[in-house]
């Protein structure tokens, strides 16, 4: 029994790591808020690993997942007393890029490796503006610099972004990050 247990730890940490930070980021557009985000996806995986310890078979991982983190943000919204129309209508729209299993995992991680890779000021204005939804000029106040050069940065990160991924993943991150140049 504890060497089943060990396996499926195992499992469940190669689980986490492959989709941690593609759910924070899902569940950042949909609740509007990273930090929330994290807390969801981390809330998500104690429950899953409660159903996973006791049953995998049959689980489609990644769908069961996404759309555990989709049901936790309008939970969320709710309970702050949001319009979940738009949040339901944002979940599906997602959903659809986010259900087939390993062509798009792969889609996943060149998006993710492609913003990691990006350099730091571009990386970290995309981030605030595109992933935690903040305003140009707040950014522009905390790095101490102008709106015309936060705006070059996001600017640049998106050039970069659209050099380093092929059409249809460049494409697929538009979708998914609602970015207008």
């Amino acid at each position: 029994m504890s060497s089943d247990l060990t396996i499926k730890e195992k499992l469940f940490v190669d689980v986490f790591n492959k989709n941690y930070k593609a759910l924070c980021l899902y569940g950042a557009k949909l609740c509007g808020d990273f930090s929330e985000a994290e807390d969801i996806v981390q809330e998500v995986f104690v429950k899953f690993w409660n159903v996973f310890k006791e049953d995998s078979e049959g689980i489609s991982v990644r769908s069961y997942l996404y759309r555990m983190v989709r049901n936790a943000c309008i939970d969320l919204a709710r309970a702050k007393k949001y319009d979940t129309v738009d949040v339901n209508s944002l979940a599906d729209q997602l959903e659809d890029f986010f259900q087939a299993e390993s062509e798009e995992d792969s889609k996943i991680d060149k998006l993710l490796e492609a913003i990691e890779n990006l350099p730091d000021k571009c990386r970290y204005v995309f981030t605030a503006i595109c992933v935690n939804n903040r305003k140009y000029k707040d950014v522009a106040d905390e790095m101490h610099i102008s709106l015309n050069t936060v705006k070059t940065q996001l600017s640049r990160s998106i050039r970069i972004l659209r050099e380093n991924l092929n059409k249809d993943d460049f494409k697929l991150f538009l979708a998914f990050f609602a970015v207008s140049e």
